[in-house]
């Protein structure tokens, strides 16, 4: 089984992989937190190296996976405040292990991204054209993905999701709109 079948899985059918995903025996197949950070953690250092050398140079995949290890620790920290909300009795390391099998629609867009970057002439114009559309995708298709993980992985009610899925965005949004607020990079683009 491949590193990435669990994420495109997931793409297809969320709702009955996740299913299939929560009853997972102990062993291969059950997903755990340390490969969920460091799947995602690899693919986002490939994908700047990627698109800033063209290549997958060694020094530009390891400070890309160190320069963004922050997101998946602010996933976990969402998904960890909106478990211990609506369901206490869920450990918090099972709700994220499954959490972060269902990053396939940013590893979509990272590798479309990229591949616009590397093979397209005009890659900064295809972006600009259809860069927001597939952000918008992602996110979409990512909160279907986070509802049922919810829903189906943690056999939560349709309300108790629904309430997870929305603080865990609250929450992401806040602490990313907070860090760069209080870094000083927010303010100086908000149009006044």
């Amino acid at each position: 089984m491949s590193v990435f079948s669990t994420p495109a899985r997931l793409m297809v059918r969320p709702f009955r992989g996740y299913a299939e995903l929560a009853n997972a025996d102990e062993g291969e197949g059950r997903p755990s937190v340390v490969a969920g950070l460091a799947r995602f953690v690899f693919v986002f250092g490939a994908f700047v190296s990627l698109t800033a050398t063209g290549r997958l140079a060694p020094i530009e995949l390891v400070s890309g996976m160190v320069s963004f290890a922050y997101v998946p620790v602010v996933h976990a920290i969402a998904v960890a405040v909106a478990t211990r909300s609506v369901a206490r009795e869920v450990r918090v390391t099972r709700a994220f292990a499954l959490y972060a099998e269902g990053y396939g629609p940013w590893y979509l867009l990272m590798l479309l991204v990229a591949g616009g970057s590397l093979f397209a002439p005009a890659p900064a114009r295809l972006l600009a054209s259809v860069g927001g559309w597939m952000l918008l995708v992602a996110l979409l298709w990512g909160g279907v993905l986070t509802f049922a993980c919810f829903r189906s992985g943690l056999a939560l009610s349709r309300r108790r999701a629904a309430t997870a899925t929305a603080l865990h965005y609250v929450i992401v949004a806040g602490l990313v709109l907070g860090y760069f607020l209080a870094a000083g990079q927010l303010l100086p683009i908000l149009p006044r």
